[in-house]
Formats: C-alpha cells, structure tokens, sequence
C-alpha cells in the first residue's frame, strides 16, 4: 500500500520559515474515523482466514496463531463478558504485564465494548502500580501471573488500598477460566464514538512524573494506518514488534496499523535478541518495529551467524537516532533497509518519518518529514516560525493529536497547535532533524548547544556503547558539557582519549568538558535515560554546585522531581 502523500508545498506561507501547513482537505482526508473494535471487524471480513497474530518461538508463551476471524469473534465474545461483569463504556480498564497474546486480545475488547485502555508498564513497583491505577481511575486491571519473576496479584493486593476505585482483579488466565465460558452469546450493541478515548497510555518520565495521555480512537486509527503505508507495509508483511505493549509504539500503532492494513503481527513477549532472531528467520518476517538498542544487540549476538534472514526487507525504528554504521551493518548483515521515524505518546507514536528512498544523510541526521495530515512548526521563544536550519521548539497539529492529559484537555494554544517540548530544525527540503529536549539544551556561554547532536557525534566511537550528554553547572560559562559513556564490552578507553577524539570531528564548545563513566544509566520504567537524574547524579560527583538564576521559578514538573 501507498500512503497519501503530502501535498508537495512545504509551506503555503513561507517556504523560508519551520513550518509545514496540511492543507484542511489533506487532513480531511488522511482521517480515519473508526473505532478499533469496528476495525478488527471490517478486517475480519476482508482478510477472515489470514493470520492477525502469531505467537511461535518463545519459551515463555503458548503458541499461537489466530485469523483476523479468530481473532474478532474471540474478541467479541469477551467484550460481552465484560459488559456482562457490569463494567460500563468509558470506565478504565487497565492491563499490566509483557507482551501476552491476551494483552491484545484485550485491547480489542475493550475497544468493542466502549471502554478505556490504560496501559501500564510491567516494570512498576507497588507505589508505581497505585498511583497510575488511581490517577487514571480504573475500574478492573487484568495482570499477567507473574511479573518480574513475582506473582502479580501479590502485587496488585498492595497496592489495591490506594485505589479505591478498583473493583475487579482478573489474571490473563481467567479469560479462558471464567470469562469466555461465561460470556453471552452476542455482544449486546454498544456505540463507540472514534473521537472519544481509547487508551491511557503514560510518559515515560525523563523529566519528571509521567502524564496520562489520552488517545482517541480517531486518533490511533488515523496515525496507526498512515504510518503504516508510509513505511510500505500492508497485506502479505509479517511484521516482527519489539516494542513492549504498554508503550504507544506497541498498541497504539503496531496493533492497529498491522489491523488497518491487513498485516500479520508476530510480537516479542520480552525482548532477547536471540530469540528475536529466531523469530525473524523462522516466520520469514518481511518487516522488524523497535528502537536501535535492539538492532544493535541483535547484530552483536553471536547466533547471527549464518541465519537466513533474507525475508527481512523493512527496519522501523523510533527513540533514538540511526548512525550511519548502524544503518550500514544492518544492510550488510539483514539486506533490510532502516527507516527512521519520530514521534511522542501525544501524537500517537509517529509525527515525522523518513521513507525507504531516502539517502543516507537524511535518515541518519534526520527523522523525516511530516506525516500525512500533520502540520508541523518549528517557533522561537516568542511563538514565531523560525528560518529554516534554526533551532526552536516543535509544534504539531493533526489527526492524531491527543485529546489531553488526564482530565484535562489538549494542552493546544488557541490555533490548534500542541507544544512538544523538543528542539529541532527543519532543512531546506523539509526534513525534521530533533536536536533534544528543551529543558535539555545545554547554554554554554550564551550558545546553545544540541545534546542529541553531540551523541550522535560520540556513538560513532568503536568503544563507547552509549552515551547520554547533560550540561552540568560551570563559575565561568554556567554551563559546560559533561558526557557520560557506557562502554562496549572488552572495550577499554580513557576520558582524555575520548575529548581528543572529539575535538576532530565537532566544534571545540561542543567537545565534553568532562567524560565519565558509569555502568548503567538511570532509566526510566520503558528504558529511557533519565537526564534530570543524571544531570544531578553527574554534578554531585564531580562536587559541583548549582546556583539557581536570580528570580528563576521552579515549574510544577520540576517542583514534583
């Protein structure tokens, strides 16, 4: 499949500044309006007897493999058992646990049954558990049996006190136990409005305390199938997930791009780079959807050797730039070409992505151009478009924007837009290029300096594995760079190697002013570096002190940190 692609103005304003405007007929157009349950629906009918979801190769589930009628007609009787349980649409049904054949079985249930998905993330602790069922106000959560090696409901007991609201505990296993063989025999007729929610799906945390986003059916729907003809995939592609369910990537787009545009979908229940391989080459999987960490382990995996991974022709990555040797080992070794994209838990996982045609420069220092439908502006401090190659912060506006956070609405100024928090650059063809965060600009002197840049710079060092660069506080220029690296297994180097190295390749200012070393970095409960922590962690070590600016003011997420 093709997707609609943007019409070819970048700007119908002004081809000189950051933006890019979706003319109203495009976004018109690009819209999906459909609840998922009806999708699955409309999919059974279309593809009946081809496989929507296949679980092989995984010591740590059943085998499974279900038509899209399989799949829909089980669906549907589960939602009926859960109307039948006396949950009501629009009340929050939460799932906890890795990626479980009955996680999306619920996901689609949910959907025909009128109620909100809140996606949690397997790794919580206890308190973690209580605050997200109680800030989003869930009725039920349904958990796996066990998580982290620990029986869930153990888990789900303690934390059940702080949450008043909770009424129904259900393990994965009481699908087939209890609810199925007690379900109705018809779905009774609920009305799902595609511009109501369908998920909660929480931030990650890297500056502060996660925010529920709520996401519509609309939304997911639009984005979900846009991005998926964008990528090029459609009926006949087997498409391998790494993402973890809980994540935006994983429900939010994998599920029901791979429903929209008759898919199979064969989901990693925890990512292993080996049997993520195994995966890949035994079901003759066509397309691969991850971040680079899991490219990178699964190429340095030592059972690679002598696979036949020839199926694989598409690589979707998001969360973290592509290196151009990343990009050429995976040519080299899959045959695959890697498509980058970028996106956030607000815009339903995907706002820019490059495509298969794209050269070298562009997907390695960019993250493409505008989904179809999507207007994207890049503006200064004061809300003004900037010229382009200029840094500012991203906005976005579109189909499948969030209808807010919590119980609040859209966080949009008055014309629609939605603030990113990420600094980026729009080049001369229109392209997106994410520099970094905005509260994570390093201002070394009075110029600002891009994070992002500087790691990618870095990640190309044959020994350092990974690295997150913060800016620490400095008497003279109030902030200096600080990189701190991970180092590649048997690989040994020392600070001042490094800065050397750097200072060959990236403007003086811009070389670390000190390289440490840790083991492990602060992540966040879905894997991202923690910079807020490790700013503070990194400045403690080195004993440097802070001084807040004369009548600076904390904002309400830094006030939580």
């Amino acid at each position: 499949m093709s997707e609609a692609r943007p019409e070819t103005s970048v700007n119908d304003r002004d081809p000189l500044l950051s933006e890019r405007i979706a003319p109203e007929r495009e976004r018109a157009q690009c819209r999906v309006a459909v609840g998922l349950g009806d999708a699955l629906a409309g999919a059974a009918r279309q593809w009946g007897e081809r496989e929507a979801l296949v679980y092989r190769h995984q010591p740590a589930v059943a085998d499974v493999a279900w038509s899209y009628a399989e799949l829909d007609a089980t669906a549907d009787r589960l939602a009926a058992s859960l109307v039948a349980q006396g949950y009501r649409p629009g009340e929050r049904i939460a799932i906890w646990g890795p990626n479980h054949p009955e996680w999306i079985l619920l996901e689609y249930a949910i959907a025909k049954a009128g109620l909100v998905l809140v996606a949690l993330n397997p790794l919580y602790r206890p308190g973690e558990l209580a605050f997200a069922l109680g800030d989003s106000n869930a009725a039920a959560i349904f958990h796996a049996d066990l998580i982290g090696g620990a029986p869930a409901a153990t888990i789900v007991a303690e934390a059940r006190p702080d949450v008043p609201a909770l009424r129904g505990v259900h393990a994965f296993s009481s699908i087939w136990t209890a609810l199925l063989p007690a379900a109705p025999d018809r779905l009774p007729r609920v009305e799902v409005d595609p511009g109501e929610a369908l998920m909660i799906q929480y931030t990650s945390g890297t500056t502060g305390v996660p925010k529920a986003v709520r996401l519509s059916h609309a939304a997911i729907a639009t984005t979900a199938r846009n991005s998926y003809r964008r990528w090029g995939l459609g009926e006949g592609d087997r498409v391998c997930v790494g993402f973890p369910l809980f994540h935006v990537g994983g429900s939010g787009n994998s599920v029901p791009g791979a429903c929209l545009n008759g898919a199979t979908l064969l989901p990693l229940h925890i990512f292993k780079p080996g049997i993520a391989l195994d995966i890949l080459e035994q079901e003759r999987c066509t397309a691969f959807i991850g971040v680079p960490t899991m490219l990178i382990a699964m190429l340095d995996d030592p059972s690679i050797a002598g696979r036949r991974l020839d199926a694989l022709a598409t690589i979707i990555v998001g969360g973290a730039p592509v290196t151009r040797d990343l990009l050429a080992r995976c040519r080299a070794t899959f045959g695959a070409d890697v498509i980058n994209c970028y996106g956030q838990t607000e815009t339903c996982g995907v706002t820019t992505t490059t495509i298969l045609g794209d050269g070298v420069d562009k997907k390695t220092r960019t993250s493409g151009t505008p989904l179809v439908g999507v207007s994207v502006s890049i503006r200064d401090g004061d809300g003004r478009p900037v010229p382009r190659n200029a840094i500012g912060q991203l906005f976005y506006s579109g189909p499948g924007a969030m209808t807010g956070y919590g119980s609040r609405p859209g966080v949009e100024d008055k014309s629609g837009w939605v603030a990113s928090g990420d600094l980026a650059t729009m080049d001369d063809d229109g392209y997106v290029a994410i520099v970094g965060r905005a509260k994570e600009m390093i201002i070394r002197g009075g110029e600002n300096l891009s994070p992002v840049e500087i790691e990618t710079y870095m990640k190309e060092h044959d020994a350092i594995g990974d690295v997150a660069v913060v800016g620490v506080p400095d008497p003279k220029y109030g902030e200096v760079v600080c990189a701190v690296v991970r180092l590649r297994p048997g690989h040994a180097v020392s600070g001042a190697a490094i800065r050397d190295w750097c200072a060959a390749r990236i403007s003086r200012w811009k070389v670390p002013h000190y390289v440490e070393f840790v083991d492990e970095f602060p992540l966040t409960p879905s894997g991202k570096i923690q910079k807020f922590r490790l700013r503070k962690d990194m400045s403690e070590r080195l004993g440097l002190v802070e001084d807040p600016p004369l009548g600076a003011t904390p904002s309400i997420e830094d006030a939580r940190t």
